[in-house]
């Protein structure tokens, strides 16, 4: 017995997922390289490997239900939104660091909203160089919120309430994008993502405009890669819309996404972008591919506004390229995902099965048939209703009533190796013999038992036995338990009779076990009773007393008249032990939570229980004080853990639930050292026998007659070989006459290719050396007249400056005399300008005293008139007064009038309004109506345009049909001749095969059990064709190999022939015994030292191998020309890289010369303005020789260098005259060109203008630059580098011509000998 501590669990593999639930994006890629998946299963976040089924579990104890989870573009990251009791969170996991534990757990919820669920996530685009920044996730209940997080620093960054319930919220694919989009039932929004006052607000943008969204349900929408800014939009009424995020419209809608093939779906369920276009997932198992194309026209499914003029915008760019069905069966494609590469297709599809295909297949044609991989051999789309594990194998039986399978699973491989589907008629329960080849499965009216084939069950018998819910094997296999309502059968598995009918129990029973020692069988009842029944006698033997408001909820076995029973009293949970059926201890239960399954391995305390909540829990004793502890696991999701099953050595532990998953847990600490090692050599056994598979008597005899035809087809073969042999062996002597023709004809190409070979290279070296003489040539003339050339434009500076500067003390000496006058000049205009300001001041002064009288009496005139005025004024205010108090009393009686018409107006103004509104309203309605007939019209036309076609196609087929009915008849009256003979022969054989009706039926049942038999040999059939190729080829190989041996025994023969033959003529015709030992050591050399010299060979011996020996020489001698040119080959491209390099640096020299230049020109100027005029003379002559003399002179190439030098100033006498370049051609058009890649790399060939391509050179004092060596450098090297090339290739071909040359003498020799 273990202790307590040593008992541990842990999660190493699960079958099933959410793919056909409302969980997004249920199945993802978790790397670029399509080895790893991560989906959801039950509690847990799966990420298993797709080869060879290694699984990581995301480690959350806390977790009831993951809601969502999305992928980063670059697979780096995975979120995985999680929702606890009272709280939701999303866990981020780095997918590159190979560990399952979370780096970061983020809960975005407030404290009053954390019981919401995160229905959806989705991660931004990656930034360049970096990984991606946003998360956004959306939430449910009565206001659904869109949240926008930085994952990084785990931070809510905004929020924004949408318009109704969401499913699916996206980010922008663009990088930096900040547009989010968000969908659900009858909604569909855009929000951006924008900084105000540096703050993130999240501000929602109104409806698309043509996006009916109470009128339609949307499924999913995806962003589009191929186009900018535009959204696929799958909607449950048939169409996809494409919808722009800038100008907010539907700017297209697709009709018929699938096509117009008469099976494809009408309804989109999910959609998926690409860099070329989009993917849609419809019912069926169909993919529809959507490319982005370059065509002006194409025809597809949309409708939609035509552009004028033909013209295409950005969102028609899409056609439909293709539909395919990647699964045959009824489920819908409910989640799409591709790698990074775009090369594999992870599909999700609605029955909870995961599969995986190449891009590729997505454009295969009607005829060939696409093949998806369905991942582990699939999954139960339904609550699991049975369970059962094998002993000697490792096998793992299950059933599910709604999807109506049975599976086979083999927990040491991980995979599910048989698949059942009954269609219509559902199986109820199951169980699987302890040896593993046999099993039992109950239906609504019949109990079943199939053995257990390679890849199928094969129906062994059936019973009529309705209502069967509950059947179990014995440990030992040898009987078995069918709960039958409250009654119990007993059958025996090798008889396959009943045994015993048990009745105890007063209503269903739902919990069956046998002890270990299958001495006793124990059943409880919804009637809350404990049975125990003996058996070998089939008699109730005892039982608890039956107890009021108690419910028996599951019974397990655990020692020899010993179980434990899981019951319920009113709210609270206990465990009974049971001891010969009486009552050891009850202990209650902590944890709120029915036991729904309970399990126990022989001989141990441990007990393995499945609550109602789907968790499993292990408590490692019943027999402590106060209330057991126990360690939970939380499993399954949405229900109960309803089944668990131990393997034989308690180290795996199955669970099945309402989800329809299926949990493989290890477990260590059950057995004790000595046990395990035991349970290890047994195991192996066991392991060893479960290689064997069960195989019909058909089979086998089909294969023995394969045998036998493979058989005779090698007989058939070994006869044909050997008259094949016969005829090899003609053709080889006129294969030897042609080969030795081809190899005499090849000789004399060598030789002459060798002649030309050399030609060349002696050209070659010639021409190199000569274009080299001249550059050297024509270098040291240009250095001389550029020289000549610089030092005359010295001396013509020196002139110039020299007079420019007398010019300038002249100039000086005038400006200081223009000075002088014009001082004269402007003291004369002062004095003039002085006395004219004099004289207009008094001018002035007698105008303003004149001014000032007049301004005296025009004052005393406005006085007094503003006095009379006054008076006038005062009498005019007198009457104003009067005058405005009647007027303001008719003003109040017009003010009291305008008010009542004012409030007549305004009730007349709003019933203007009311009227204008309903107005609008109807020419709103009025609209709504002529487009959905326009609407109406279109499809009418589409439709009629449709129906033309049809009734075309029908006329065709009517006439089709007409003319079968015309040969239909003629073959009736034939048929009805023969009608009234079958009749009296039918009605003879009715009344004899009446009472046969029975017999009949089983027959035809048994028809229909070999059709479907013949379809699975004929699989096998095709299978064991491939391997029949297979062998044949093996056949082939093993003539081959019979021919070689048959030759060799021959030769032996031969061998033995001869020595017998020197033995028989030395013993008959030799008689001088005095020879003998003579005789005698000439046979020992001969036969056993192998001394062949003096043998004679038959003529076709001789030939052979001189044929053989002239092969080898010949394969010798053409492997060494092709190294040889291969050589020859790589030499020269090196040396020519070379000579490229080389002439590129001599270029950059000669751009850093010319920078070098242009900063001595600005110095020499800059000193020029900084040094006196005195001076200036004699230092611009020093600096000109000194920038000169550092070697910086301009290089005269080209037409900039020509340019240059028409632009200076003509020196005295122009008596230099430009360098010319070397003149010359190359041989050939190959060898002209890669001496003008190596000598000239500015373009310019031999023979050009003067000074074209000329490298840089010193003033004459100092000589060429270092560039002109390093240029005579790399130019002398191609000939040096063509000399050893050709030296080299001369000896290989001389030593070739050596090689020929005896061959030569070999073959004369050879003919010679035969002649």
């Amino acid at each position: 017995m273990a202790a307590e501590a040593d008992v541990s669990i842990e999660l190493i593999h699960a079958f099933g997922s959410l793919c056909g639930s409302n969980v997004r994006d249920a199945v993802l890629f978790a790397d670029d390289t399509a080895q790893q998946i991560a989906f959801p299963v039950g509690r847990r976040v799966c990420i298993s490997h797709v080869d060879n089924a290694e699984a990581s579990f995301v480690a959350s104890e806390r977790t009831e239900q993951v809601t969502a989870m999305a992928v980063a573009q670059d697979r780096s990251y995975l979120a995985v939104c999680e929702k606890g009791v009272g709280e939701s969170w999303i866990s981020i996991l780095d997918l590159r660091s190979g560990t399952s534990k979370p780096m970061k757990t983020i809960k975005p919820l407030s404290a009053g909203a954390s019981g919401a669920r995160l229905l959806s996530c989705a991660f931004s685009a990656p930034q360049e160089g970096g990984t991606s920044r946003y998360l956004c996730t959306v939430t449910s209940g009565s206001e659904p919120t869109v949240i926008v997080m930085n994952w990084e620093s785990e931070k809510v960054l905004a929020k924004c309430k949408v318009p109704g319930a969401a499913e699916r919220v996206a980010f922008c694919i663009k990088p930096e994008g900040t547009e989010i989009s968000v969908s659900g039932p009858h909604m569909f929004r855009l929000l951006h993502l924008r900084s105000v006052k540096g703050e993130q607000v999240l501000k929602a943008m109104p409806a698309f405009s043509g996006l009916d969204e109470k009128s339609v349900r949307i499924l999913d929408h995806a962003w589009l890669e191929s186009s900018k800014g535009i959204v696929a939009v799958c909607i449950a009424e048939g169409q996809v819309h494409l919808v722009s995020t800038e100008e907010l419209l539907v700017v297209r809608t697709i009709s018929k996404p699938f096509g117009d093939g008469e099976d494809a779906p009408s309804m989109p369920q999910c959609v998926r972008s690409f860099s070329q276009g989009f993917l849609i997932g419809g019912a069926d198992g169909y993919i529809a591919l959507w490319e982005q194309t370059d065509d002006e026209t194409f025809v597809d499914g949309s409708q939609g506004d035509s552009e004028a003029g033909g013209q295409r915008s950005a969102e028609r760019e899409h056609k439909h390229a293709n539909t395919v069905q990647v699964r045959q069966s009824e489920a819908a494609v409910f989640s799409l995902d591709l790698t990074s590469g775009e090369e594999s297709l992870l599909i999700g599809f609605r029955d909870a099965n995961m599969g995986i295909i190449s891009m590729g297949s997505l454009y295969a044609t009607k005829d060939e048939e696409v093949s998806c991989s369905i991942i582990g051999g699939g999954n139960h789309s339904g609550p699991i209703t049975g369970l059962d594990v094998a002993v000697q194998r490792p096998l793992v039986a299950s059933v599910s009533s709604k999807d109506s399978t049975v599976r086979i699973w083999n927990y040491s491989t991980r995979i599910c190796e048989i698949r059942a589907d009954f269609g219509g008629d559902a199986p109820s329960s199951i169980a699987l013999h302890p040896f593993g080849y046999y099993l039992a499965i109950s239906f609504a009216g019949w109990l079943r038992f199939y053995h257990i084939l390679v890849n199928d069950l094969k129906l062994h018998q059936e019973q009529s036995v309705r209502g069967i819910k509950l059947l179990k094997f014995s440990n030992g296999g040898h009987l078995l338990a069918a709960a039958q309502g409250k009654l119990i059968q007993i059958f025996s598995s090798s008889t396959l009779l009943k045994l015993a009918t048990l009745q105890g129990h007063t209503k269903e029973v739902t919990g069956m076990t046998f002890d270990h020692e299958d001495s006793s069988l124990w059943s409880i009842g919804e009637d809350g009773r404990l049975l125990e029944w003996d058996t070998s006698t089939w008699q109730q033997v005892r039982g608890l007393p039956q107890e009021e408001n108690l419910e028996l909820l599951a019974v397990g076995a655990m020692a020899p008249g010993a179980i434990s029973v899981s019951v319920q009293r009113g709210s609270k949970s206990f465990i009974q032990s049971v001891q010969e059926s009486k009552l050891e201890h009850e202990k209650e239960l902590s944890a709120q939570a029915k036991l729904q399954v309970v399990c126990h391995f022989p001989g141990s305390p441990v007990l393995f229980a499945g609550t109602d909540k789907g968790a499993l829990r292990v408590y490692p004793s019943l027999h402590v004080e106060g209330p057991p502890r126990c360690r939970e696991v939380g499993l399954h999701a949405g229900g109960a853990c309803s089944m668990l099953c131990l393997s034989m050595d308690g180290r795996t532990l199955i669970t099945a639930g309402d989800d329809g998953a299926l949990f493989l847990l290890r477990v260590s600490g059950l057995t004790s050292e000595d046990e395990t090692t035991g349970t290890q050599g047994a195991e192996e056994k066991i392991s060893a026998e479960s290689e064997a598979a069960l195989a019909s008597k058909e089979e086998i005899q089909r294969l023995e007659n394969s045998c036998q035809a493979l058989m005779a087809e090698h007989k058939v073969l070994k006869e044909r070989i050997e008259s094949e042999a016969a005829k090899l062996e003609e053709e080889c002597a006129a294969k030897v006459a042609e080969a030795r023709q081809k190899d005499q004809a090849e000789i004399q190409e060598l030789l002459r290719r060798l002649d030309a070979l050399e030609k060349a290279s002696e050209a070659k070296e010639r021409e190199s050396t000569r274009i080299m003489l001249a550059m050297e040539a024509s270098h040291a003339e240009a250095a001389d007249q550029l020289g000549n050339l610089y030092e005359r434009k010295i001396e013509h500076e020196s002139d110039r400056l020299l007079a420019l500067q007398i010019r300038r003390e002249n100039l000086e000496v005038q400006i200081q005399q223009e000075d002088e006058a014009h001082q004269e000049r402007l003291a004369q205009a002062q004095d003039v300008a002085d006395e004219e300001l004099r004289r207009t001041l008094a001018e002035k002064d007698l105008d303003l005293k004149k001014h000032q009288d007049m301004l005296a009496f025009v004052q005393h005139r406005f006085e007094m008139l503003l006095h009379d005025s006054g008076v006038d004024h005062d009498l005019q205010v007198t009457k104003l007064r009067q005058t405005g108090r009647e007027s303001l009393e008719e003003q109040k009686k017009v003010e009291v009038r305008l008010r009542l018409e004012q409030e007549t107006l305004t009730r007349g103004l709003e019933m203007q309004e009311k009227d204008r509104e309903q107005v609008e309203d109807q020419q709103e309605q009025v609209a709504v109506a002529v487009k959905s007939l326009r609407e109406q019209a279109e499809e009418l036309k589409r439709t009629l345009h449709s129906l033309r076609g049809e009734r075309e196609d029908r006329e065709l087929t009517v006439q089709d049909k007409e003319r079968r009915i015309a040969s239909y008849q003629v073959k009736e009256k034939a048929l009805k001749k023969f009608k009234l003979v079958l009749d009296q022969r039918l009605q003879e054989v009715t009344q004899s095969l009446q009472p046969k009706d029975q017999l009949i039926t089983q027959l035809e049942q048994d028809l229909a059990e070999l059709e479907g038999e013949f379809e699975r040999q004929l699989t096998d059939q095709r299978s064991l064709e491939g391997q029949i190729e297979q062998r044949k080829q093996q056949v082939a190989l093993l003539t081959a190999e019979a021919s070689e041996l048959r030759y060799q025994v021959q030769e032996k023969d031969a061998t033995i022939f001869r020595f017998m033959n020197d033995v028989n003529n030395l013993v008959t015709k030799q008689k001088d015994l005095k020879k003998w030992p003579q005789e005698i050591r000439r046979l020992y050399h001969t036969h056993v030292c192998n001394d062949e010299r003096g043998r004679v060979r038959l003529p076709l011996e001789e030939m052979q191998r001189q044929m053989r020996v002239v092969e080898r020489r010949v394969a010798t001698l053409a492997n060494k020309g092709m190294q040889s040119r291969a050589t020859c080959k790589l030499d020269i491209q090196r040396k020519a890289n070379e000579n490229a390099a080389l002439v590129h640096e001599l270029n950059e020299l000669r751009v850093h010369k010319k920078s070098l230049q242009t900063q001595v020109r600005s110095m020499t100027a800059k000193l020029k303005e900084l040094e006196g005029p005195s001076t200036a003379k004699k230092p611009a002559l020093e600096d000109g020789e000194d920038a000169y003399a550092v070697g910086e002179q301009v290089s005269l190439s080209g037409s900039d260098s020509l340019q240059a030098v028409a632009g200076l100033p003509r020196p005295p006498s122009s008596g230099g005259v430009v360098p010319k370049g070397p003149s010359g051609s190359l041989p050939g058009p190959r060898q002209r060109s890669s001496s003008r890649e190596a000598l000239h790399p500015s373009g310019a060939g031999a023979g050009a203008s003067s000074g074209l391509g000329q490298p840089p050179l010193r003033s004459k004092a100092q000589g060429a630059v270092p560039q002109l060596s390093t240029a005579k450098t790399s130019q002398g090297i191609a000939p040096d580098a063509l000399t050893m090339t050709r030296s080299q290739s001369g000896q290989q071909l001389r030593a070739m011509q050596v090689d020929t040359t005896s061959l030569q003498h070999e073959l004369d020799a050879m003919m010679r000998q035969r002649g």
